[in-house]
């Protein structure tokens, strides 16, 4: 299984690696990636792996998990092999976008959690908008405005956001550690969580930044009613 550096070296740019398999020509495995795969409705980084025998450089189009394994699809194909010694770099502002987002979603979450009692059924997170579905009996786009209010008033407070991780079964005792509907994290001895220090703490996988100042502000574009007790929320950052 490939090293995940994204789950603990969120601020990670560059790396080497080498090739452990290429299918197709166009499909390569890493034995360790800072590329987050398509995962948790996040998008997928892209970037670039430069061979180092010759120089020779494809981009990272697409990140994502197959058969447990994180693959990059690269362009041009047939450029990387199998075995090949390899430097890899991350689009930063890309990942960035994402990683400001996420948090932001967590935000977001922890207040629809705490004051509405509401839980996440869904969600789309990329680098122009994100949207979160909610477990919600009344679609009232004031209290979802409000929510939002407060989530930039928190904003300003510059919390930090720390990542650490759990014994299972000691997590899974906390009722609060789990913000998705109908849903447990993947069957590890131990949880990864993502803390806004003094706020909000989740069970995630994701990459995010390191303290509430880096995301912005949320702006709200729209609410969508999605049936019964489903409420679509979209949002963006500036």
């Amino acid at each position: 299984m490939a090293e995940k550096l994204y789950m603990d070296q969120m601020y990670l740019k560059e790396w080497d690696a080498h090739v452990k398999s290429v299918s197709q020509g166009k499909f390569v495995v890493l034995d360790r990636t800072a590329f987050y795969p398509k995962s948790g409705g996040v998008a997928w980084d892209t970037g670039t792996i430069k061979r180092e025998s010759d120089g020779k450089e494809v981009k990272v189009i697409y990140a994502g998990k197959f058969s447990g394994k994180i693959s990059h699809q690269v362009e041009p194909e047939g450029k990387i092999e199998k075995g090949d010694k390899v430097h890899c770099t991350l689009d930063w502002d890309r990942r960035y976008k994402l990683m400001r987002f996420h948090t932001a979603a967590h935000v977001l979450s922890g207040f629809f959690s705490k004051e509405l009692d509401a839980k996440i059924t869904g969600n789309n997170i990329t680098i122009k908008k994100a949207r979160i579905d909610f477990s919600l009996d009344d679609f009232d786009r004031d209290k979802i405005k409000e929510m939002i209010e407060k989530s930039n008033e928190l904003i300003k407070k510059d919390l930090p956001v720390e990542v650490y991780y759990k014994n299972r079964k000691e997590a899974l005792k906390d009722p609060n550690m789990v913000k998705l509907a109908n849903a447990l994290p993947p069957k590890v001895d131990k949880i990864r969580i993502v803390d806004i220090k003094g706020f909000d703490y989740q069970a995630d996988g994701g990459c995010h930044v390191k303290s509430l100042k880096e995301v912005g502000e949320i702006i709200f574009i729209k609410a969508d009613n999605k049936g019964k007790n489903n409420r679509r929320v979209y949002f963006g950052l500036k």
